[in-house]
């Protein structure tokens, strides 16, 4: 029960990370991400950044913070985190890993 409660505290540590990213996003950058924050306060996280993931496909936000040249402020540099990676599968965290090496993001 102990191992559910943290994983449920992590979860929710995730949720907060991801929106003050997003948050972080908008007055850095002006990238609005209020869909993305509405994602996660509906279906959590996690569970949001599982889908997007299984998408293959790199948002509208990943892209315009590479542009903006922060890409540390996106659900992907989030997931590859080493205190959230034990909530995500091997194959998500190394999806999220390659495409911020393809990015340019750990040179």
């Amino acid at each position: 029960m102990a191992n559910l409660d943290k994983l449920k505290e992590l979860e929710m540590q995730f949720d907060k990370d991801l929106i003050a990213r997003c948050k972080a996003a908008q007055k850095e950058c002006g990238h609005n991400s209020a869909r993305f924050i509405q994602a996660i306060e509906r279906w959590g996280g996690v569970a949001t950044a599982k889908e997007l993931i299984k998408k293959s496909k790199l948002s509208d936000g990943f892209l315009a913070l590479e542009l903006k040249g922060r890409l540390d402020l996106t659900m992907e540099a989030t997931v590859v985190d080493k205190k959230f990676t034990q909530l995500f599968t091997d194959e998500e965290v190394n999806y999220c890993f390659e495409v911020l090496c393809e990015s340019g993001y750990y040179q």
